[in-house]
């Protein structure tokens, strides 16, 4: 039985673990900041003694992710590096751990042949793009299964979320994000986080059938917490109302006149 440590009294601008049992851990990497730049929320899936990272961020973050990994595990056990969309605040550093280490990239198809642009040359590489499936699909990854969702349109056209099935957490990427007026890693008033979240996917979001559709795949999940790319954590007593907030949102093209 592994142990949480979701508190909302964490430092956004720390490393921290948030779940852990003998063979498996989830480790959230400390890359608040509270800039003007847009904040990142990376973590480190570390299972069977390997890394799997998620959402690294860009140049800015870099040092303090690597630094924070290497309290963990050496970074060149991490095997993959996963991009849950194409955005310079999610993908701006994937050069660099190409350089750092042998992992695969996990992105979706769509945006393979994008990734030139951020500076390294994939031809040269071998199979170093692992490119997803329109549907998604399941990786076996020490004692977990990672299954990826499709939440495409959320805002990406081609976006996806993670389950781990080992620690119950369901990494979001863009759904969840939140414009916060100050650094915070786990929401304590849901209320007021709701008033946070509902701008940014206004704007970001395609519509609500393209919500509604996600939802539909997600909903029967046990989740203990949704951990966003943005924003801050949202512990499991919170995840209904966050559903509800979400089924219920007009975003997109369901604004338009």
């Amino acid at each position: 039985m592994g142990e949480y440590f979701i508190s909302t009294d964490l430092d956004p601008r720390k490393d921290h673990i948030l779940y852990r049992d003998d063979e498996h851990m989830v480790v959230y990497l400390g890359t608040q900041e509270g800039a003007r730049d847009v904040d990142v929320n990376s973590y480190l899936i570390v299972s069977g003694g390997k890394g799997f990272l998620l959402d690294p961020g860009g140049y800015k973050v870099f040092p303090k992710v690597l630094g924070n990994i290497s309290k963990y595990i050496d970074p060149r056990d991490v095997k993959y590096v996963y991009f849950c969309h194409q955005d310079p605040d999610v993908a701006g550093s994937a050069p660099l751990w190409v350089e750092m280490t042998t992992a695969k990239l996990i992105i979706h198809w769509l945006w393979e042949r994008f990734l030139p642009h951020f500076g390294f040359d994939i031809s040269k590489k071998g199979s170093l793009i692992h490119p997803l499936g329109d549907e998604g699909e399941k990786i076996n990854f020490g004692v977990t299964t990672l299954e990826f969702i499709p939440a495409h349109f959320l805002h990406s056209p081609g976006h996806f979320t993670i389950y781990d099935h080992r620690s119950k957490f369901l990494f979001t990427g863009d759904i969840g994000i939140a414009l916060l007026d100050k650094p915070t890693l786990v929401v304590e008033n849901m209320s007021r986080h709701i008033q946070a979240m509902k701008p940014v996917h206004e704007r970001l979001m395609a519509s609500n059938k393209a919500i509604k559709s996600w939802l539909r795949k997600v909903e029967g999940l046990d989740i203990e917490a949704i951990l966003p790319q943005h924003g801050a954590i949202i512990p499991k007593k919170h995840v209904k109302s966050f559903f509800n907030f979400l089924s219920n949102l007009k975003v997109g093209v369901d604004l338009l006149d």
